[in-house]
């Protein structure tokens, strides 16, 4: 019998592609339902070439309405086959799309699965199991379901070993920065001036948390310059950028904080900004940090506890600094 899965389209579409990827093989065709919203968005079109798909395989309906009884007579209307059997994902879209979809499909041979947001794990609904993912997504895949493309440079200026030995000087100077840092721009060479001037600190993030997280080359990038599909223009800038079990971290690299003319609050506080701001083109769930060597401690509490505050509000899980750098593992 022929297996058709379903899918209803919105913003967010890791689950989808998730469930898609998981049920390799167990299907035939591909079914997305969406919207006028959807539409205009294309993200069906996302979808789609995240999946590298050249739609031969895939079906679409938009449902003009996402009111429920316009939106099951839309269905009802496209006369869907009855000798096929659904494989629907009830994870994406609105509660009124899923209810919509749900209502419908249970008049056919259905199965209906569900994927819990930020977990590893989908249920199929009628019998309450809980099964693991086991597809990890790509940095690649992930910024191309939400319509953005990238270009990154994980070139290193310097080989591991010695960037690693930087850093430790570093710390058994208790992270008051050495000359090199000091004196970047008096630097002999340009790699050397670049690397000192901070370029170092984002390949030692790089190389510590692929190191640490035993990560695939395809899960992590440094100097990520992202743009929209329709755009030529960048849109945004990242130091580090990983995704860790199809979550995606990002990571805005300093090695200081002073410098900028400013108390090292008001800096910490518009880093913070331009990081909460690049977060929001990039999904329900995503996890940005800043990493630094300023010392943090060194900051009075009232400006801690407000920076504390901000973050909450701002989404940003942390600042991690030297002192939390040099435990064995980074606490994320």
């Amino acid at each position: 019998m022929k297996k058709v899965l379903v899918s209803i389209l919105s913003d967010h579409l890791v689950p989808n592609y998730l469930f898609i990827k998981e049920m390799r093989g167990q299907y035939n065709e591909l079914l997305f339902i969406g919207t006028p919203y959807t539409e205009s968005k294309a993200i069906a079109t996302h979808l789609e070439n995240a999946l590298e798909n050249r739609k031969s395989n895939i079906k679409k309906v938009i449902l003009e309405s996402d009111q429920y009884q316009e939106g099951v007579q839309s269905l009802e209307n496209i006369s869907l086959p009855n000798d096929v059997q659904y494989i629907v994902n009830l994870t994406g879209g609105t509660k009124i799309m899923s209810l919509i979809v749900y209502d419908f499909f249970r008049k056919l041979n259905s199965s209906f699965f569900y994927i819990p947001i930020g977990k590893n794990t989908y249920c199929n609904i009628e019998e309450e199991n809980m099964h693991a993912l086991q597809y990890r997504i790509s940095l690649r895949e992930y910024f191309t379901l939400y319509g953005l493309n990238y270009e990154c440079d994980n070139t290193l200026l310097k080989d591991a070993k010695t960037t690693f030995q930087f850093f430790e000087k570093q710390k058994k100077q208790k992270f008051y920065l050495s000359g090199e840092i000091k004196k970047s721009h008096q630097a002999e060479t340009a790699t050397d001036k670049k690397y000192y001037a901070g370029e170092w600190f984002e390949e030692y993030t790089y190389l510590r948390i692929k190191k640490e997280l035993n990560l695939r080359e395809q899960d992590i990038a440094m100097s990520l310059k992202i743009y929209r599909e329709d755009a030529q223009n960048n849109d945004n800038e990242i130091d580090v950028a990983f995704m860790y079990e199809n979550t995606l971290y990002i990571i805005e690299c300093k090695v200081s904080m002073l410098g900028y003319g400013k108390k090292p609050q008001q800096t910490i506080e518009e880093f913070l900004y331009k990081l909460a701001a690049i977060s929001k083109d990039f999904g329900l769930i995503v996890r940005p940090y800043i990493f630094t060597l300023h010392k943090m401690e060194k900051l009075p509490d009232g400006s801690l506890k407000s920076l504390q505050k901000r973050m909450q509000i701002l989404g940003i899980r942390n600042i991690i600094d030297g002192k939390q750098l040099s435990k064995q593992k980074i606490d994320f």
